[in-house]
């Protein structure tokens, strides 16, 4: 087994969702070969939504780069660079970049890969979750 990993996120393929939001898978089962914490980086651009969402288990959103709001059902929270998120189980998420010009960045982490249904997408349109942009 391997003493560790480094993950370099500007070496990962992105998964484009579609024109306005794209999905590097940068941890995972797939990527560690064991049952680890699953850790996506997204990138939604300037003035748009992500579509939303509802899951069965907990997700934490990161905010790395940006400003816009979550919503958490019909409860709107501004959020910037440097905000982590907790989203329970059962609740309606979505985020709006209210930027006009800046791409909102975020990670998002999730327990296990199954519980995220890009993980799905992304393995029947790629054959697995993680690529290179080298490949």
């Amino acid at each position: 087994m391997e003493k560790g990993k480094v993950i370099h996120s500007d070496k990962v393929k992105a998964f484009v969702c579609d024109e306005t939001y794209s999905s590097k898978y940068l941890t995972g089962k797939d990527v560690a070969g064991f049952d680890l914490i699953n850790v996506n980086e997204g990138t939604l651009k300037a003035g748009e939504k992500t579509g939303g969402g509802v899951h069965e288990k907990p997700e934490i959103y990161y905010i790395l780069r940006g400003r816009g709001d979550v919503w958490l059902d019909d409860v709107r929270i501004p959020v910037k660079a440097g905000d982590c998120i907790i989203i329970p189980p059962g609740v309606f998420h979505y985020i709006d970049n209210t930027g006009s010009s800046e791409e909102f960045v975020l990670l998002t982490f999730w327990e296990k890969q199954e519980y995220n249904e890009l993980y799905f997408i992304r393995k029947k349109a790629w054959g697995k979750v993680y690529r290179t942009i080298d490949e």
